[in-house]
């Protein structure tokens, strides 16, 4: 009988703890507004409720302690008010906004800066009538971030040479975000004249050329 009862009363013991463990809710972060894709996190998109979490949500949501690390970051997603906040919904790379392009620029392969990568920020300049007196260059937009770099270079034709012949170089294709706007403005520039890409610091537009 005594077995019994032990028997029993560890039975009873387990199935509290399985009931305890399986109810047991956790603070993650959830969005306390509609968030556009492309937005910039701030702390006060996001708010704080307790779920239970199983399976792979334990690992994609991202908990109350961790609000300093989606703190400006990008979303990759819409996240509609109240939804819980996931790893995945963060962009890991540039995001094109609602209101901007993407517009590939080929540039000479030679002199592209070799650490250029997806995420940069850079101002495009514009070179006219490039080896001749009159030859002068402009600041077509101060800022572009770059999306995409191609590093494998091909051999396109893009201008007359010397000679007057069509004249073959190596290109490297760089791929800008920039407004909508300004689209146009840039598309001509790729047609008619010499693009630089001037590499800017984060945060205070210092740089070196790449283009």
């Amino acid at each position: 009988m005594l077995l019994g009862v032990a028997l029993v009363a560890a039975s009873v013991v387990g199935g509290l703890l399985f009931w305890g463990s399986t109810s047991e809710t956790i603070p993650v972060l959830v969005a306390a507004r509609d968030i556009p894709a492309g937005h910039v996190i701030q702390a006060d998109d996001l708010s704080v409720t307790r779920v239970r979490l199983e399976g792979s949500l334990s690992s994609l949501a991202v908990r109350e302690g961790e609000l300093d690390q989606v703190t400006g970051r990008t979303t990759g997603t819409v996240v509609h008010a109240g939804e819980m906040v996931v790893w995945p919904d963060l962009a890991s790379g540039p995001v094109i906004g609602a209101n901007d392009v993407a517009v590939t620029v080929p540039v000479e392969a030679d002199a592209v800066y070799p650490g250029l990568r997806p995420g940069d920020v850079v101002a495009v300049l514009a070179t006219s009538d490039r080896g001749k007196p009159e030859s002068r260059t402009v600041t077509l937009l101060e800022r572009a971030v770059i999306y995409d770099v191609s590093l494998e270079p091909g051999r396109i034709a893009i201008g007359r040479g010397s000679d007057g012949g069509e004249e073959d170089r190596g290109l490297t294709n760089v791929t800008l975000v920039v407004p909508r706007s300004e689209a146009e403005r840039l598309a001509h520039a790729v047609v008619n004249w010499d693009l630089t890409l001037a590499l800017l610091a984060p945060d205070n537009g210092s740089g070196t050329s790449a283009g």
